[in-house]
């Protein structure tokens, strides 16, 4: 069955009692006192802190903001002039539409014993505000045509102009109050019929900096229609050169191979890892990237369960193993993998740019180029 009106009505509902004009007058009511974090930038100590959160579906805007605000608060006044947040951060939002918790089981294909699991706990955490995008009759009238079947990709590409708006004002603002860069974490976004997992960086004006779409999709992702991006970018920055790939993309080497050869200083890697923890298996990902390219990494991760599923990683801030106190490649790591946290730390952009491993002095540069002419050409 196609979604329908009711679907595209419950987000329209949605949406009346979310809208950006009203998230932008919350956050003034906040009266943030701007940081001074930026005013004297000093390459040798820009001040990174990187995410951990729980996830957790939010029933309003005010939760949402509240939520990011507490993370970004934290964040500076420890110093920090760039905050991460993980990937699929922008899902929390989709707590304020009437239905989405059997429109999510029925995408995760959750069984009938853990969808009743989670509708209790759905009910103790209900909020009964006036911002709660909620109506009983509502739910009761369009749940049998919620469960006949639908097409994902046309739900998804119905929310995500929603989602979008709230996400981008939230941290827009936030951005903008606190004079910072936040990297918001990734959405799903709707763009010429295409749905792309996209992560965003804001400026502390406010502004857009860049955007960068996950050029890997898992499994999951791709039954669930999301297309693959086509391009990596690197933002050049007062705080240093940033790119940012989503998750999957740090398993393949030459995400930071190109991401290092089109000048990047930091990369930034926002995670939403569907598995139990494994410190082997996190291996896989960004710590042995930055040690072949010779960049740094910083990873933001997305934890806790939803739905019988969990997700679990640790999020930490990575430098060749020469540039790191112990020699093992890791300046900061989260202590848990499964709750809310912050690591903070400070990476030096002139050591980074200087630095040489006489390994890869070694290399074969002609057998590369055969194989790779793009990326060593």
């Amino acid at each position: 069955m196609k979604i329908n009106w009711i679907v595209k009505l419950l987000t329209k509902i949605a949406w009346t009692k979310n809208n950006g004009d009203r998230i932008k007058k919350y956050i003034n009511t906040k009266q943030i006192d701007r940081s001074h974090n930026l005013d004297n930038i000093d390459k040798r100590q820009i001040r990174v802190c990187a995410v951990q959160q729980e996830i957790q579906l939010l029933k309003s805007y005010k939760q949402y903001v509240d939520r990011m605000y507490e993370f970004v608060e934290r964040g500076v006044k420890e110093g920090a002039q760039l905050i991460v947040f993980p990937e699929y951060n922008g899902a929390l939002i989709l707590g304020m539409l009437p239905l989405i918790e059997t429109i999510l089981k029925r995408i995760t294909r959750q069984d009938s014993k853990s969808a009743g699991k989670d509708k209790a706990t759905s009910n103790r955490n209900k909020d009964t505000s006036e911002d709660t995008a909620e109506n009983t009759s509502e739910d009761t009238a369009v749940h049998t045509s919620i469960s006949a079947g639908v097409d994902i990709v046309e739900i998804l590409s119905t929310l995500t102009t929603f989602l979008l708006d709230i996400f981008k004002t939230t941290f827009s603002e936030l951005a903008l109050h606190f004079g910072i860069y936040i990297m918001a974490g990734s959405i799903m976004v709707t763009d010429k019929d295409s749905v792309y997992n996209r992560a965003y960086l804001f400026g502390p004006d406010g502004k857009i900096v860049g955007k960068q779409d996950k050029l890997h999709p898992v499994i999951m992702e791709k039954d669930m229609g999301l297309s693959m991006g086509e391009e990596l970018s690197v933002f050049n920055t007062p705080i240093g050169k940033l790119a940012f790939p989503i998750c999957m993309d740090a398993t393949y080497f030459e995400t930071f191979r190109i991401a290092k050869d089109k000048g990047a200083h930091i990369v930034i890697i926002p995670i939403a890892n569907i598995e139990e923890y494994n410190k082997y298996f996190a291996l896989r990902g960004i710590w042995p990237r930055v040690q072949e390219s010779g960049v740094y990494g910083v990873k933001s991760a997305l934890v806790g369960e939803l739905f019988g599923i969990k997700f679990t990683g640790k999020a930490g801030i990575f430098a060749p193993q020469i540039l790191t106190p112990n020699n093992d490649g890791t300046l900061e790591v989260s202590k848990s993998y499964d709750k809310d946290e912050i690591v903070v730390c400070d990476l030096n952009l002139n050591l980074i740019e200087t630095y040489y491993d006489p390994y890869f002095s070694d290399q074969n540069s002609e057998f590369f180029k055969r194989y790779y002419p793009k990326i060593y050409g």
